[in-house]
């Protein structure tokens, strides 16, 4: 029996987590990190604590294609003989078996995603989701280019073919995103180029981009573009220490008391009421790793949050702003405005 498709009419004026992973990283636990995994029904648990009708979720990571012994170094390095036919085909396929076959009481809770690698093995990468969604539905693309280790701009070169893939299937893509120096896979400006470029897709980018106005604004003026609240808490926490230390300019971001995360939130939602959408980033709501930025560089986080903090944040608005924030900007950025 084919499963069934989740529409806008269906999950009209229910509650839902625009950003959140299931499945596990393989690297992060060589490595002794912190989240590491989870799975679908325990998802669901969280949701229902949290009064979640659905979520849209992703896989963690692409370890399965790259050389599991190279892993506890932090490196990902394509495998001789790799488990996965491409970067994320196995694991964006464990997903879907996870939620259609696994646990198909709870596929009405789930908006799966795929998720891509920007550049390495872009033809079979565009083989295997042709395959799998002839399999199962998903609805839509999360690019992470941080944790794959692989730049966003190559979508605009050797990975082209994988915008084409979610342009003719009218999916949308939901990018990790940063707008701060020092980490070159995931930079704002070079998603924006990708964006201008590809004015028929639908883009959200994640994390509030660091609340950063210019790029804020810049997200808002354009009709395509949505910007969500993915771990929210240790967000704000690591930003309070940014500004703290005089490495960023306060002047750059939101005005907004970074003390409290619900004070951000509510910043943040009352200047772009139409753009944002809350995601919890289950369970990358903390944040406990050393990660590569860039050729060489890497950063230490010690970031610890709960579900329980990012519904608050959604809970802190008021019953207008958290109907829009908490579920119909999420349907515009997944269906399509209507």
């Amino acid at each position: 029996m084919a499963a069934e498709r989740l529409t806008r009419a269906k999950l009209a004026g229910k509650v839902i987590d625009g950003h959140s992973h299931a499945g596990v990283s393989l690297k992060a636990y060589a490595l002794g990190e912190y989240p590491y995994a989870q799975t679908v029904e325990g998802l669901a648990a969280q949701q229902a604590t949290g009064g979640v009708a659905a979520s849209v979720v992703f896989p963690f990571s692409a370890d399965l294609f790259f050389e599991p012994a190279a892993l506890p170094e932090g490196r990902l390095v394509p495998a001789a003989e790799p488990l996965s036919p491409a970067p994320y085909a196995a694991e964006n396929r464990l997903l879907l078996r996870e939620i259609f076959d696994y646990c198909p009481e709870l596929s009405r809770r789930f908006l799966p995603f795929v998720s891509i690698d920007p550049a390495r093995e872009v033809a079979a990468q565009v083989r295997e989701l042709t395959r799998l969604a002839g399999e199962h539905p998903f609805y839509g693309i999360k690019v992470n280019p941080v944790g794959c280790q692989s730049r966003a701009a190559e979508l605009l070169g050797a990975g082209a073919a994988l915008l084409d893939f979610a342009e003719e299937r009218g999916l949308p893509l939901l990018f990790h995103a940063t707008t701060l120096p020092g980490e070159e896979y995931s930079q704002a400006a070079d998603i924006f180029r990708i964006i201008e470029r590809r004015p028929k897709l639908r883009f959200c980018l994640a994390h509030g981009l660091l609340f950063h106005r210019g790029w804020l604004d810049r997200a808002a003026a354009a009709p395509n573009v949505w910007v969500d609240t993915a771990a929210m808490k240790i967000q704000v926490e690591f930003m309070r220490g940014e500004l703290a230390s005089g490495r960023v300019a306060r002047g750059d971001f939101l005005e907004a008391d970074f003390s409290d995360h619900l004070a951000v939130m509510r910043a943040l939602c009352d200047r772009h009421p139409d753009m944002v959408v809350w995601g919890s980033d289950s369970p990358a709501y903390s944040w406990i790793c050393r990660r590569k930025q860039g050729e060489g560089v890497y950063q230490e986080f010690r970031l610890k949050g709960a579900y329980a903090d990012e519904v608050a944040a959604l809970n802190a608005l008021g019953p207008e702003l958290r109907a829009k924030v908490g579920g119909a900007n999420a349907l515009d950025f997944v269906f399509g405005p209507g």
